[in-house]
């Protein structure tokens, strides 16, 4: 099977990082690799409702630094080969990887686990981004593991 296009989802986590390296090796030269961010809107909204930012200029600088970071890791990994496109879009994470990966139809989503350190009261009870994608998923969905 030829992999042409790779859905990568990036939270700039370390592993993330090492998410993008795993996709860029899975892919030949001409194929190309799209590295997505979700701005997480729950977390928009509470910084708002706590008053440290309104709700437009939290999205704005967020989506801004997201975009600028990502334009950063294109650079780093393009002269690996294959074409790397960005997006940053505003959401909930899992819902908005699954939106994305099956709208520009991708064959695969690539994306870091962090393993079960430290996790929340939340994650415990409703699970992990990766853990909601991969159930939901119709595409394949590759998980890096966290290699602490």
């Amino acid at each position: 099977m030829k992999v042409e296009d790779v859905l990568v989802a990036v939270d700039f986590s370390p592993n993330s990082i090492r998410a993008i390296e795993f996709a860029v090796s899975l892919v030949e030269d001409e194929a190309e690799v799209y590295l997505l961010h979700v701005v997480d809107s729950d977390f928009i909204e509470r910084v708002s409702y706590e008053g440290f930012s309104d709700l437009e200029s939290a999205v704005l600088r967020m989506k801004e630094n997201a975009e600028a970071k990502l334009k950063e890791l294109a650079e780093r990994f393009s002269s690996e080969g294959p074409k790397l496109e960005t997006m940053v879009v505003v959401g909930k994470p899992f819902a908005e990887i699954l939106r994305v990966a099956n709208d520009l139809d991708f064959q695969f989503i690539v994306m870091g686990v962090h393993g079960r350190r430290g996790r929340d009261v939340e994650e415990l009870l409703f699970g992990s981004t990766a853990e909601k994608v991969v159930r939901a998923s119709r595409i394949p969905v590759i998980c890096v593991p966290d290699v602490r």
